[in-house]
């Protein structure tokens, strides 16, 4: 069993990391396979100051890294480092000076592309188990996705649209953690595209200004970024950070047919949906709502649990046990990193976009 320790309590680490570290060791112990050691520790400077998470011994808060070494071994740790991007290889070096090697990196994996390549060259140096957080990835619903590209049941993919949209004004007023847009939530939907269509090239990127009465937060507004992929997929990634209602949708058009996939958009109901309609009309075996042999989706509305958070951390934490944590997902980070950076490079070169722009 591995103990996990969070450094960083703000919304990612403290809202989410945390809370679902405490529910996947209480599920996975009432099943009688325990694969979470807890308490939990979490690190933070102002960790006194946050409301606690779980029950009395599931969490332990402390305010430096040093305070957290009395708490946990590294030889039986995993670290979540739910910091902002900036300045993120100090961190994971002094982590790896200690002697931590499984670290579960938030996105994006890196700010810069000199970060990224000192990221890589750390890993190697260190043996670090490496893995950055892609719940959208290894989630139910993108597994469909994947089985709907590989499956042909609707033609060759042709066209994905992600949106992800959310008012985040209280949150981008009161931090600076996030330089821009792209680093929000652009890096869930980039990785998914990659995984879905393959790798890509930077078609166009920008940012707008997030503005709230007299106040302005430069390219904090929202942001598009335009991918052309090898395999000939047109990818549109859509993120607007002002907007009224929330939304977290993926459209892949297919040259027969239509995926609108739907994640779940907060903690506070883990179901996705799915809808596959043919441009022609028609029906397709198995019956509507129905997955075949081979887990295909069938034509129609499928609606189905998935707690995506919970089954990558879960799948995580068996892979460091098993010795192979990282070593599929490491690569797709890199990627998606690399096409983040030359997102920022192309922004920041671009005037910003009208505010709100879709």
């Amino acid at each position: 069993m591995l103990q996990p320790l969070v450094i960083g309590l703000g919304r990612s680490g403290s809202g989410l990391h945390l809370k679902t570290l405490v529910r996947l060791a209480r599920r996975t112990a009432a099943t009688g396979d325990p694969l979470v050691v807890l308490p939990a520790v979490g690190c933070d400077p102002c960790a006194d100051a946050l409301r606690p998470v779980g029950l009395p011994g599931e969490v332990t808060a402390v305010t430096t890294l040093e305070q957290a070494l009395q708490h946990v071994d590294p030889a039986t740790a995993v670290v979540h480092v739910c910091t902002p991007p900036r300045l993120r290889y100090d961190l994971l070096a002094e982590l790896a000076g200690h002697g931590f090697r499984r670290m579960i990196v938030e996105k994006p994996l890196a700010a810069s592309a000199d970060e990224l390549d000192a990221l890589i060259r750390l890993r190697q140096e260190t043996g670090l188990e490496l893995m950055t957080v892609a719940h959208w990835i290894t989630s139910r619903l993108a597994g469909r996705l994947r089985r709907l590209v590989s499956g042909g049941r609707l033609g060759p993919l042709r066209h994905i649209t992600v949106d992800q949209h959310k008012p985040r004004f209280l949150r981008s007023l009161a931090t600076d953690g996030h330089p821009s847009a792209l680093d929000v939530e652009i890096p869930h939907s980039l990785a998914l595209a990659l995984d879905l269509a393959g790798p890509a090239e930077l078609r166009s990127a920008h940012c707008w200004d997030l503005r709230c009465e007299d106040r302005g937060l430069p390219r904090l507004g929202g942001a598009h970024i335009e991918l052309e992929h090898r395999s000939g997929v047109v990818t549109l990634l859509r993120s607007d950070l002002g907007a009224p209602v929330r939304q977290r949708s993926v459209v892949c058009e297919f040259e027969g047919g239509t995926a609108t996939a739907h994640f779940p958009l907060s903690e506070d109901d883990d179901h996705a949906q799915l809808v596959i309609a043919p441009f022609d009309g028609g029906t397709a075996a198995p019956p509507a709502g129905i997955l075949d042999a081979d887990g295909v989706p069938g034509i129609g509305h499928h609606v189905f649990r998935d707690d995506a958070l919970t089954d990558f951390l879960d799948g995580a934490y068996r892979g460091f046990v098993s010795g192979a944590g990282g070593v599929g997902n490491f690569p797709l980070a890199c990627a998606t990193a690399r096409l983040l950076c030359a997102a920022r490079e192309h922004c920041a070169v671009t005037s910003p976009a009208r505010a709100g722009s879709r």
